[in-house]
């Protein structure tokens, strides 16, 4: 059964690939509310402790029109510019509009295809080889697959994700993607 961690998520379709089940997501424009920020250079990641500490201060401001409220999480910013821009992250929830107390930072991203990988003991045997796994580690399973299933890295400005239900114990990590064969990305 499809379990839905991005408001508004469709599933495409389902992908084995050396054993690993992958889902293909289309995902509409969304907009996320929580705390963000950037690397000071372009090869460092920001201050991920302080930034974590900023989001935790700012629950005490309610976020305002919450799309799927049991899930958090963890959006890595240009992490696939390889140096082009400074690297950047937000700590979010979805919202569906930016009316939003000024505490918060606002984020938005475009309409994307992803590929998602669930972080369960199952994949973590088949990806690493070992019973747990962090779910930014499925980001690089999801991109040494591209090639073989026919994407490569979307880049109409969506993001690497990883979503958290901790009360229900799942988490998802999501890659921007696009067909090869396409001249248009991710739609």
């Amino acid at each position: 059964m499809f379990t839905t961690a991005i408001h508004g998520e469709t599933l495409v379709k389902t992908i084995l690939h050396n054993n690993i089940p992958m889902e293909l997501i289309q995902v509409p424009a969304t907009i996320w509310c929580g705390s963000i920020a950037y690397a000071p250079n372009l090869t460092d990641e920001p201050d991920i402790p302080a930034l974590l500490q900023k989001y935790q201060a700012n629950c005490q401001y309610p976020k305002l029109h919450c799309a799927n409220p049991a899930w958090d999480n963890c959006i890595s910013i240009d992490y696939w510019q390889e140096g082009a821009v400074p690297r950047g992250m937000v700590f979010s929830q979805q919202v569906t509009s930016d009316e939003q107390d000024p505490a918060h930072d606002i984020y938005r991203m475009p309409q994307s295809l992803y590929i998602r990988l669930a972080c369960t003991k199952e994949v973590s045997q088949a990806a690493f080889g070992k019973d747990e796994c962090g779910v930014w580690e499925l980001f690089g399973v999801i991109k040494d697959a591209l090639d073989a299933l026919g994407y490569r890295i979307g880049t109409n400005g969506a993001q690497e994700i990883e979503m958290y239900n901790h009360s229900a114990g799942l988490a998802y990590a999501y890659v921007p993607v696009a067909e090869m064969d396409r001249i248009g990305d991710n739609l």
